[in-house]
This record gives structure tokens, C-alpha cells and sequence, in this order.
């Protein structure tokens, strides 16, 4: 089946194998204080909702209004497959149809040490319609789905995770693969920036800016709900990663961070779990006020 998104966001700032496979090529990530050259590793968003954001954090984008200051995003439009295979593992295809690229806005704790590097949001009007597709996999005695919440006020956002240590992971990830390539505004952003840091064109073609699942990954699946005012609005899933943790020599000395993955040439977006793990987490989120 395919569902609207509200919202995709992949933070790629938050890998240091892409940042170091830049710096590596002769990119300037994300800024050099010398020449006054910058080139951060952009953010993947698209939102169905027009937004407003500064004009010097765009970093590439179809078409947008400006005035000179901020820059009026259009409402663009991103969708998420859902296929199961016969051995009972959902395969999550995010596809953002459009799409702009965003510097990282002031944050006070650095990408590389979240845990959460890509979220996804959709209408909770999908609810129904992702249960009946699905209920062939639910376990009405499932057991080890915890929730969790976080919010104040009139909105909160709930999350299931399975097992006592997977509070910051949600449920487990069999694999994934999320990266900038067959991203045109990402190919055309990289070109322009191969020429302000001198790079030659033809190194792009040897760039990994992908990312996929090592073994060793500590990778989970926030399956969640945001209430506001007590009734359910969106539906989230957000993909977190915290281990291993990597070291990476920055222009300015060593990095540490979380790992996101192994490099990849890939251009597929997708996460795998369990059928009966997603199934069951949603369906414990939508319970959580009764």
C-alpha cells in the first residue's frame, strides 16, 4: 500500500562517514574558516505543508517566493510504500516526490550524537487503513511492547519500543538504506560545491554518500503517535541509531559520533522490520489514552 506523508526529514548532517567521505574528497565540511567556504551536508525535507524558513539555511530548492530575508516554501509531496514479504518483514519505502535541501539550523547539541536521524510523519487519517492491511500480523498476546512519551501540555507524542533496553530505539531494524544519490537537487547542489572548493567533477562519481545497515549497527524504529488535546494527529516512525560510536579526523581535529551506517552508492530509501513488530507497536500507541 502507499500513504501520504506529512512530513520526511533525513538528517544527513548526522553521519560522520558522509562528512568524512567529503572532506576526504577535498570539500570544505562544513566550514572553513580560512577561505570562508562552506559546504554542509545537507538535509532532505519535504513537508505537505508550505514553510518558512531563513533564506541563508536553503541550500537548494525547486522554486520558493523570498523576500530577501526569508524564503516561502511551497507544499511538496512525499509518499511511503508499504510491502510485506512472505517471510512476514515490512519493507518501508519513503520516496519524496518533492523536496528541498536545508543547512542545520542552531542546535545546541551536535547531529552526530542523536540518537534519531530520520523521521517521517503521516496523517493519522492512515490509521484504519494500515491496520486492515495488516492485521494478519498482529499478536493479541504479543508481549515486550513498552511505551514511552515525551511533550507537554496539549501535545504529546507517544512511542513504542520492544524489550526493556530498547527505550531509545523503538523496534528492532532489520536493515536499511537512505542516501543522496539519484537526488537531483542533491547532484546539482554537490556540483556547484565541487566548484567552490576546487574538487574535480569526475571525483563525484566515486562519492559514497549512502548509508545501509553494518551488522554491528544498533538500529531501532520509533513507532509512535502525537496527541494534541487528548486525540491522535499524526502517526510518526522515526529511524535511530546509537551504536557504534566512530571517530573521524574533522578540519578542525576529531570527531565522535554515532555511527549511521556503512558508505553505499545506493539511491533506494527503506527500512525493515518485523510486520508483527510495527503492527503491534501502532496499535499499543493508538491505546495509550484508551
Amino acid at each position: 500500500m502507499e500513504v501520504e506523508l506529512l512530513r520526511s526529514q533525513v538528517f544527513f548532517p548526522a553521519s560522520l562517514e558522509i562528512q568524512e567521505e567529503l572532506l576526504k574528497a577535498g570539500f570544505k565540511v562544513p566550514y572553513d574558516k580560512e577561505s570562508g567556504r562552506k559546504t554542509p551536508v545537507p538535509v532532505v525535507v519535504s513537508s505537505s505543508e508550505p514553510r518558512k524558513i531563513r533564506e541563508s539555511r536553503l541550500l537548494k530548492a525547486r522554486e520558493y517566493e523570498s523576500d530577501g530575508k526569508f524564503a516561502l516554501l511551497p507544499e511538496e509531496r512525499a509518499v511511503l510504500e508499504l510491502d510485506v514479504t512472505e517471510k512476514g518483514f515490512l519493507v518501508l519505502k519513503p520516496k519524496p516526490m518533492e523536496y528541498h535541501l536545508e543547512e542545520m539550523g542552531f542546535i545546541s547539541v551536535p547531529p552526530r550524537l542523536w540518537g534519531t536521524w530520520a523521521s517521517f510523519s503521516l496523517p493519522f487519517s492512515v490509521y484504519e487503513d494500515i491496520v486492515e492491511e495488516f492485521s494478519a500480523f498482529k499478536d493479541e498476546e504479543a508481549k515486550g511492547i513498552q511505551l514511552a512519551s515525551k511533550g507537554s501540555g496539549s501535545r504529546i507524542e507517544v512511542y513504542a519500543y520492544k524489550g526493556r533496553s530498547r527505550k531509545d530505539l523503538g523496534i528492532p531494524v532489520l536493515g536499511y538504506a537512505l542516501g543522496l544519490h539519484g537526488l537531483t537537487l542533491a547532484d546539482e547542489y554537490l556540483r556547484k560545491k565541487a566548484v567552490e572548493n576546487e574538487v574535480p567533477e569526475e571525483r563525484l562519481r566515486y562519492l559514497k554518500l549512502g548509508l545501509k545497515k553494518r551488522k554491528e549497527t544498533k538500529a531501532g524504529l520509533k513507532v509512535g503517535m502525537v496527541w494534541e488535546n487528548g486525540k491522535p494527529s499524526e502517526i510518526t516512525l522515526k529511524l535511530t541509531t546509537t551504536e557504534p560510536r566512530i571517530r573521524i579526523q574533522g578540519l578542525y581535529g576529531e570527531l565522535i559520533g554515532k555511527s549511521r551506517g556503512e558508505l553505499t552508492r545506493t539511491g533506494e530509501w527503506y527500512v525493515v522490520v518485523h510486520a508483527g513488530d510495527f503492527i503491534n507497536a501502532l496499535e499499543a500507541v493508538h491505546r495509550a489514552f484508551g
